[in-house]
């Protein structure tokens, strides 16, 4: 039993038949047990088991048996897979897959042929996504709200589980702006989800004419600080100057919020009969 079945939901038996039994399939029967006990061994030939299932080997050159391990699984047989009617759930590990011979008449090339068996496990239709959120170095926070999919997630420290496809997340926390992030689910796996937030500040963007002087609370501003400036929360004066104009102004900025400050300078020229 893996140490992490949280995505498994069955185990399949794929069994490659040698062409020495075509036509005395028959003469073969497989059988998988549980609760083996004591732990199989290399050194070892008498265990104690619980037969799970039986039947002989059918007339194809392939086999494949499909037993579930959880209860609600969503496991289906099909005209290539057979379904063992049982459950063998951790308790029941470890298991034993064994061919016996049921029948006389075995030639030569029978008794050498080899069986090959491949056991892979059985994915459902959830992965996994790991969020790790990440805050500033000094910054005072709360804990932060994820949703996924617009429901909330109550415990973000754990793997989250979701179905397969596009799910999208929305990460937030009072005094950070909220961050969305889609991502894809794949089945059996986990995704790494890491998101940095930033504090929701107020922003200032400026518009003004080639050549201004830009001041804020007393300070000139570069010019790559017109396209876009964080400031801290309250009250800012903001200095314009153009030539011999000038002209200040006052700005409460209130977290969470977008200022666009323009600066416009006319000339009208007006002309009579």
């Amino acid at each position: 039993y893996p140490e992490d079945a949280t995505f498994i939901e069955g185990v399949e038996f794929e069994l490659r038949i040698p062409k020495a039994f075509k036509g005395s399939e028959a003469s073969v029967a497989w059988s998988v047990y549980s609760s083996v006990t004591p732990a199989p061994s290399a050194e070892l030939l008498d265990y104690e088991a619980e037969l799970i299932a039986t039947q002989t080997l059918p007339a194809r050159v392939s086999m494949n048996l499909v037993l579930p391990m959880i209860e609600r699984h969503g496991i289906q047989g099909g005209p290539f897979a057979s379904l063992i009617p049982s459950v063998a759930s951790a308790d029941r590990f470890p298991l034993v897959f064994k061919l016996s011979p049921v029948g006389k008449g075995f030639n030569p090339s029978m008794e050498a042929a080899e069986f090959k068996l491949t056991v892979r496990p059985i994915l459902g239709n959830e992965g996994g996504i790991s969020i790790s959120v990440h805050f500033p170095e000094g910054e005072e926070h709360g804990a932060p709200s994820i949703f996924v999919d617009d429901k909330l997630i109550q415990d973000e420290s754990s793997v989250i589980l979701a179905k397969k496809g596009a799910r999208v997340l929305r990460i937030s926390a009072e005094g950070y702006r909220e961050e969305v992030v889609t991502i894809a689910v794949e089945p059996g796996r986990v995704v790494p989800v890491s998101v940095a937030l930033t504090p929701n500040a107020p922003f200032i963007v400026f518009q003004a004419p080639d050549g201004t002087v830009v001041t804020l609370d007393g300070k000139p501003l570069a010019k790559e600080d017109l396209d876009g400036l964080a400031v801290e929360p309250g009250e800012h004066t903001l200095a314009f100057k153009i030539g011999d104009y000038s002209m200040t102004r006052k700005l409460m900025a209130l977290r969470g919020k977008t200022y666009q400050v323009i600066l416009s300078v006319e000339l009208e020229i007006d002309t009579a009969p």
